[in-house]
C-alpha cells in the first residue's frame, strides 16, 4: 500500500476520532436498549428457556446489532462532508485510486464499531453476561460483529456515493430497524406464539446474528445458527463492499 493510501486511511480515522457522533450514538442506543429491555422484561429470565445465563445474556446481542446500526452511517456522513466541502472532488480527480476514497472511511467506521463492541463486551461481563466458551465466545462475537458492521457500512457508503444526498446515510438503518421486531429479539422461539412471526423470523437475517451470539453467550441456541450467520454475513459483507467500490465509479460530485 502506497503512502497516499495510508494517509487517506489515517485521515479517515482521525476525522472519526474528532467527530465520533455516529459510533457514540450507536453505543448510547445499545446501552439504552440493554438497560430498558433487561429492566422491563428481565423478570422472566429465570425460565428454563433462557438457560443459565438469564435474560441479560439473552438480550445482550441486541446491543451488538444496534451498535452497528447506529454507527454504520459514519462512512456515509464522512463521504458527504467531503463532497460538500469540495475536498472529495479534488481527491476524486487526483491520481489516487478511487477504491481508497471509499475504503478509507469504511475502514475507519468499522474499526470504531469494533472498538465500541469490545467496550460493550467488557461492560456486559462486568454486569454478569455469561460467555459459554470464554475467550472463544468473545472472538466469535467480534467476528459476527465485524461482518455485520461491514455489511451495513458498505451499503450505507454505496448508497451515499450513488445519490450524493446526506439523508441517504440513514436509509440502511431505517431499512434494518423493522427487522429487529420480526425476529427473536425479545423472546426465545419457544415462547413466541404467533406462527406468522416464527415463519418470518426464519427468513430474517437478523435472527441468525442474534441466535449465533446466543449460542456463544448463554448457549440458548444451536451451533447451526452461528455457522449459518457466519456464512450469511460473509456473503452480505462481500456484496456490500463490492457495491460500495462499484459505486465510486458513479459518484455524484
Amino acid at each position: 500500500m502506497n503512502t497516499a493510501n495510508i494517509l487517506l486511511i489515517e485521515r479517515g480515522i482521525i476525522k472519526l476520532v474528532k467527530n465520533p457522533s455516529a459510533p457514540i450514538m450507536g453505543f448510547g442506543m445499545s446501552l439504552f436498549f440493554l438497560l430498558v429491555y433487561n429492566a422491563g422484561i428481565g423478570g422472566i429470565g429465570s425460565m428454563e428457556a433462557f438457560g443459565t445465563g438469564g435474560y441479560l445474556s439473552f438480550v445482550f446481542p441486541i446491543t451488538i446489532i444496534s451498535l452497528a446500526m447506529g454507527s454504520s452511517a459514519g462512512a456515509g456522513q464522512t463521504l458527504n462532508a467531503d463532497m460538500q466541502s469540495g475536498y472529495f472532488k479534488r481527491l476524486f480527480l487526483s491520481p489516487v485510486p478511487r477504491w481508497i476514497l471509499v475504503v478509507a472511511p469504511m475502514l475507519a467506521d468499522t474499526i470504531s464499531s469494533m472498538v465500541f463492541t469490545i467496550l460493550l463486551i467488557v461492560i456486559g461481563a462486568i454486569f454478569g453476561v455469561s460467555f459459554q466458551f470464554g475467550f472463544i465466545s468473545v472472538l466469535g462475537i467480534l467476528l459476527l460483529s465485524f461482518l455485520w458492521s461491514l455489511t451495513l457500512c458498505g451499503f450505507s457508503a454505496g448508497i451515499m456515493l450513488r445519490t450524493g444526498q446526506h439523508q441517504s446515510a440513514a436509509i440502511v438503518t431505517n431499512a434494518v430497524f423493522p427487522l429487529l421486531f420480526l425476529s427473536t429479539t425479545f423472546l426465545p422461539r419457544e415462547l413466541i406464539s404467533a406462527d406468522w412471526l416464527l415463519a418470518v423470523s426464519w427468513g430474517n437475517p437478523v435472527t441468525y446474528i442474534l441466535e449465533g451470539n446466543r449460542y456463544l453467550l448463554g448457549g440458548t441456541s444451536s451451533a447451526s445458527f452461528f455457522l449459518i450467520g457466519l456464512l450469511l454475513f460473509a456473503i452480505t459483507s462481500f456484496i456490500s463492499v463490492t457495491f460500495a467500490l462499484s459505486s465510486a465509479k458513479k459518484i455524484k460530485v
